[in-house]
Order: structure tokens, then C-alpha cells, then sequence
């Protein structure tokens, strides 16, 4: 009836909270009286007319960033999915009901979503995927099947935070219609899997011993889920994320170099942030399995990064010096500096071309890129 991310919703919510405001001041004379009764009376409406606010302003802030996509997400009542979510065995290749149940977007795309378990993880919840225009049209064709010409981008949202940010308040897939349009990328599919799936936990898109195995679900799942109902091949994919994203894109990209060959890290970091929670023997394993400058030290160099980071953003910024000086010598790292702004979308919507860009072979790209024109030769290099 009222779900989370709606305009409706936050009407009103603002104006339930400025009714009861009027309504407290318009009555308040009716208990000045004093006893136990009309100062509990009045205390009561202080804290509801607080908690209506603060509610409203999460709302508002919620819509405004897309970090939870309904209520069951916010209170982390995600059970639902394991109910509903298609098994791997009963997954099957896209279809002409999947076709017209798809969103298209104004710029010609389709997205679908669905609700899976992984393959491998066990993971239920919830993935996008989304086919750009050229490929929209090949999969709206009478054999309802790609060509050969694409290229699979993995996007990651940050924490907390949904997919829907990367269709929605990012503006992730209408920057990527308008390089395709533009002859910069070549057509692309993009898989935008939830990486917030343990209610009150961030997992930080790593595998624990006894519990959810998330980067199993975003990696190995992923590629099944892929090969599975798109039809791809076995070519190698990109990884794209922001903030906690930014984390995990470059996590697969340096830890499954036979699935990744490159990782776009936008305002991310690139060590894990361990829970307070985990004892001292879980921080000490994952810290050591996921220790991103030692992998590459004993393993395959066949991957490639680019850090954007904010001067402002003190944290991430900090985060991609202390991977460079590690890393610089053992794979081509890419760095983009945002000269302002701190730790947020409006900050980083500017850049999300440039990744985009640059996965798709551009090396010069060192800035923001609006409104992209058409280059002569295609796909620039």
C-alpha cells in the first residue's frame, strides 16, 4: 500500500508528521494542568511528532538514494525469497513471457528481474540484468537470441543498498544506452545481482566459514545464472562497483581472473572492513584469504583496475594510495581523482562513463564524460 521508495509514501509521511505538529500546538492549551496525566499526555506527542520527523527524513533520504528498495529490505525480511526464488534446476533459457514482462527503459533497454538460488551458494534474492538497446532489439528478433558482439559488465551497490540504484538514482544504465548510442562501447549486458543478502550484516561480498557464501553467489552464480537464462558464452566479464561495490569489484576482479579481467573500485577500498561482531580466528582468516596484494603476489596478474576516488573522500581515498604503493608494480592500475566532494551518488554520477569507458578499452579517459558524442571509428581507443 504505501511501498518505500514511492513519492506517495513520502507525502505522507510529511504530512502525518505536520498534522500531528498543528494538532499538538492547536490543543496544547487543553493540558497545561499539571499532573501525571497531561504530562505523559504531552511528552507522548513530543516523541511522536520526533519520531514522525526522523521517519520522514529517512524516507526522503532513502528515496533520494535508493539504499533500501521496500520495507522488508530496511527491516531485513528477507525470508520471502527463499520461497519464490526460481532453483537452479528449474531456471531456464529466456523466453517470450520473460521478453514481455521486461521493463524498457526510454533509451531502448530491457531489464529483467528475477529471484534465483544459487547454484552453488544456496543463496535466494534477487538480480538484474540488463540488456542494452543493440541487444534488445537482437533478443525482440524472432529467434530471441544475442549476437556475438558484447561485452558483460557486473555492477555492484554499496551497503546498504540495492541494485535499483544502478538503474535509478546512479543513472548507470542510461549513461551506458547513450555510449552505445554513441559508438564509445559496444553493446552490453549488464548483471546487477544484491550483495546485502544476510539481514543486519554486511558481508562485504566475501564467503564465510559457516555461513553465507556471498561471493560465491555474486561470482560462480552469477555465471550460471548467465549461461543459464541469457545464453552467453564463457568470455570474461568486468566488475564495476561504488563504495562497499567498489570493494567487491575489485575483490573478483583480482581473486577469479579466469571470470574477470578488469574492476572499476568508484569510492571503494580495497581491504575488508571486518565486523566488530566476528571473533579474533574469523577476522584473522578473512582478513588473510582476502588480502587482495598478497594474492597478487603468489597468483595470475592477468586482471587490471581503475580506482576513482574522491581528494574529499578521505576514507577511500586513503584506501586506493595504500593499494597503489602495493600494487602499482604488479598490475596496470588506472587512477582517476575527483578533485571535490565527499562520500556520495552526486559526487560519483559524473564518473560512472568514465568506468564505463574505460572497461571498453579507453585509456585516456581521466574525467567526467556528459552527454557523450559519437566518435568516428566507433569504440575509442
Amino acid at each position: 500500500m504505501f511501498p518505500l521508495l514511492s513519492l506517495s509514501t513520502e507525502v505522507y509521511f510529511w504530512i502525518a508528521t505536520a498534522a500531528l505538529l498543528i494538532a499538538t500546538v492547536y490543543y496544547w492549551h487543553k493540558f497545561v494542568i499539571h499532573n501525571w496525566k497531561n504530562i505523559t499526555f504531552r511528552f507522548s506527542l513530543i516523541i511522536a511528532i520526533q519520531c514522525f520527523a526522523l521517519a520522514s527524513m529517512g524516507v526522503t533520504i532513502n528515496r533520494s538514494g535508493e539504499f533500501y528498495s521496500s520495507w522488508s529490505d530496511l527491516f531485513g525480511a528477507q525470508g520471502q525469497y527463499q520461497k519464490i526464488a526460481i532453483s537452479p534446476t528449474a531456471l531456464s533459457q529466456i523466453s517470450v513471457k520473460d521478453l514481455l514482462s521486461a521493463t524498457k527503459t526510454k533509451g531502448g533497454s530491457l531489464i529483467f528481474r528475477k529471484i534465483i538460488k544459487g547454484a552453488a551458494s544456496g543463496i535466494s534474492n534477487v538480480v538484474y540484468v540488463v540488456a542494452s538497446p543493440t541487444l534488445a532489439r537482437e533478443l525482440e528478433s524472432p529467434s530471441h537470441a544475442l549476437g556475438s558482439n558484447y561485452q558483460v559488465v557486473e555492477l555492484f551497490p554499496g551497503t546498504p543498498g540495492v541494485p535499483q540504484t544502478w538503474i535509478g538514482t546512479l543513472d548507470g544504465i542510461s549513461t551506458m544506452e547513450e555510449l552505445e548510442n554513441a559508438g564509445r562501447i559496444p553493446p552490453t549486458l549488464a548483471v546487477i545481482p544484491a550483495i546485502n543478502v544476510q539481514p543486519g550484516q554486511d558481508t562485504e561480498c566475501m564467503n564465510f566459514v559457516g555461513g553465507a557464501h556471498v561471493e560465491t553467489w555474486i561470482t560462480k552464480d552469477m555465471k550460471t545464472f548467465m549461461q543459464t537464462f541469457m545464453g552467453i558464452d564463457n568470455r570474461m566479464w568486468s566488475s564495476f562497483g561504488y563504495s562497499t561495490g567498489g570493494w567487491c569489484a575489485a575483490e573478483v576482479a583480482v581473486l577469479h581472473q579466469d571470470q574477470y579481467s578488469s574492476g572499476v573500485s568508484l569510492a571503494g577500498y580495497f581491504k575488508p572492513i571486518l565486523s566488530i561482531g566476528l571473533s579474533k580466528r574469523e577476522k584473522n582468516y578473512l582478513g588473510n584469504h582476502y588480502d587482495l596484494v598478497n594474492y597478487l603476489k603468489h597468483n595470475p596478474r592477468n586482471t587490471r583496475i581503475m580506482i576513482i576516488a574522491s581528494l574529499k573522500d578521505h576514507f577511500a581515498n586513503s584506501a586506493a594510495q595504500q593499494f597503489m604503493q602495493s600494487a602499482n608494480s604488479l598490475i596496470p592500475i588506472k587512477y582517476v581523482q575527483i578533485p571535490k566532494g565527499g562520500h556520495n551518488i552526486g559526487v560519483w554520477k559524473p564518473f560512472v562513463a568514465t568506468g564505463f569507458l574505460w572497461i571498453s578499452g579507453v585509456t585516456d579517459v581521466a574525467a567526467p564524460v556528459a552527454n557523450p558524442a559519437p566518435s568516428a571509428t566507433g569504440i575509442q581507443k
